[in-house]
């Protein structure tokens, strides 16, 4: 994903997180099928948490510098444009020219324009899509960020106060628990209200900023009430547990409690890793391999998925070919091999194609 510091902020740690995040996404994509992964998909909110976070707090030191709006969106087109652009130029514009492309791109090319403009998880939510539209299905995570690097800049720059701030942030999350509800208890009106609660999520991005507006305000809050937050969180799941059992468990746990409990315990993850006070936080973040998935996670994050669904049954033939292995062994050979080639990819990327950019944000510090 797309979250970073600005040079004049550095948290080693959370480069490690971004790491866990990556790999969390990519057991979820690439090895679905061990139920052990099938909760990867969190990698995404803890991406969220770190972006509304730390993006949050370059706001803040930057506010009241003549060149606020220019730095900011200029680091941020400089970071996330030319690889996203690159991608759907690829996947939209030269794909579909290739004979026998394994995959059918009508999808996208009838509803480019959504992606072009970051749009996407709107689309996802509106209109019907299958098999054919899972290459770039994972860019509606982007698309929520976008939107927030768009909008919450020009908040902060007209909202002075952080505790303004922090009401503000509070209310957006209880009317997004409550919507969810209100589109749950009148889910006929909504054929696709699961996609709403999935593509619509902006929990984490909401608790990351408020975590950066809470260290301004009180830094040791959380340091002090951490254990009051975490008694609060499980009360709440078990609430919620009780009164599902009395529906015959049919209110949605994720959409209701469960974003917004989650989201919350990454956010104390990360400010346990800013704090830095923790070794075995320390030392399990600051491994090596770790910190260098989180330095390419965006360009991980871009390519895991569409190289594994383009290649997967060319790989497949390939072993099949030179091996006898069972159903299941065969699956995850294949799923290791592609994964590595992802990553080789997306390390390509980042040393030949990204890098050029980033040395371009330094002009925008």
């Amino acid at each position: 994903m797309n979250n970073e510091t600005a040079e004049r902020i550095h948290y080693p740690g959370l480069d490690g997180l971004r790491g866990i995040a990556i790999l969390l996404v990519i057991l979820y994509h690439n090895f679905g099928f061990i139920t052990f992964f099938n909760y990867g998909w969190l990698g995404v909110d803890l991406f969220f948490v770190l972006s509304g976070f730390l993006i949050t707090e370059i706001l803040l030191q930057s506010r009241n510098t003549s060149k606020y709006f220019r730095n900011f969106y200029a680091r941020r087109m400089l970071r996330i444009f030319p690889l996203y652009y690159l991608s759907l130029i690829l996947i939209i514009l030269v794909f579909p020219f290739i004979k026998n492309f394994p995959f059918h791109l009508k999808f996208y090319t009838d509803n480019q324009i959504w992606f072009w403009f970051y749009m996407q998880n709107w689309l996802l939510i509106l209109k019907d899509w299958d098999n054919n539209a899972l290459l770039l299905n994972h860019f509606w995570s982007l698309a929520v960020e976008e939107q927030f690097y768009i909008i919450w800049p020009l908040l902060l720059y007209v909202i002075k106060k952080p505790r303004n701030l922090m009401v503000l942030i509070i209310s957006v999350l209880v009317a997004v628990v409550a919507a969810r509800c209100i589109i749950w208890y009148n889910k006929e009106l909504f054929p696709v209200y699961g996609n709403l609660f999935l593509f619509t999520r902006i929990d984490g991005i909401l608790i990351g900023a408020l975590l950066a507006l809470l260290k301004l305000i009180n830094y040791n809050f959380l340091k002090k009430y951490s254990f009051f937050v975490t008694l609060f969180l499980a009360c709440v799941n078990f609430l919620f547990y009780f009164i599902n059992k009395t529906r015959e468990f049919t209110f949605p746990y994720w959409a209701i409690v469960g974003y917004t409990t989650f989201t919350i315990l990454f956010a104390m993850l990360v400010y346990e890793t800013i704090q830095g006070e923790n070794r075995t936080i320390n030392f399990l973040l600051n491994i090596k391999p770790l910190k260098f998935f989180g330095k390419i996670s965006y360009g991980l994050y871009v390519f895991h998925w569409p190289v594994y669904l383009i290649l997967y049954s060319w790989v497949e033939k390939k072993v099949k070919a030179i091996s006898v292995l069972s159903e299941n062994n065969l699956v995850i050979v294949v799923s290791i091999l592609l994964t590595i080639i992802g990553i080789l990819i997306s390390i390509i990327s980042f040393y030949t194609f990204e890098s050029y950019f980033l040395k371009k944000k330094k002009a925008f510090n």
